[in-house]
């Protein structure tokens, strides 16, 4: 699958700060574009469901949007912080990164 773009979003939190950023692929280094792609292989991002909810709701929790968009598809996915699989949280920080350093203009 050839992944064109990613669309993070994090919002909530105590401070209720929006995060976001549309991440072109072909923009960032082939280290970071690897590391990327490895991470969504292993969470097995598009076997998610779009949202991935847990059983009760926790106040103040970030809540998170990935859409993968390739050239056949696009897959989003929600999920509130306490929701997570385990092996989402690389992918998480390194999707935070990003987009911290797109919002001051260096990616």
């Amino acid at each position: 699958m050839s992944i064109k773009q990613i669309k993070f979003e994090r919002t909530g939190g105590f401070a209720g700060i929006r995060l976001a950023a549309e991440i072109e692929m072909n923009d960032l280094q082939e280290d970071q574009k690897r590391e990327i792609l490895d991470l969504l292989d292993e969470t097995d991002f598009n076997e998610l469901p779009e949202k991935l909810s847990g059983k009760m709701p926790v106040p103040d929790e970030f809540v998170y949007s990935i859409s993968v968009i390739s050239d056949e598809r696009e897959h989003s996915v929600i999920a509130g912080e306490s929701s997570l699989p385990g092996n989402m949280q690389p992918l998480i920080e390194i999707l935070e990164r990003t987009a911290k350093r797109q919002m001051r203009g260096s990616v």
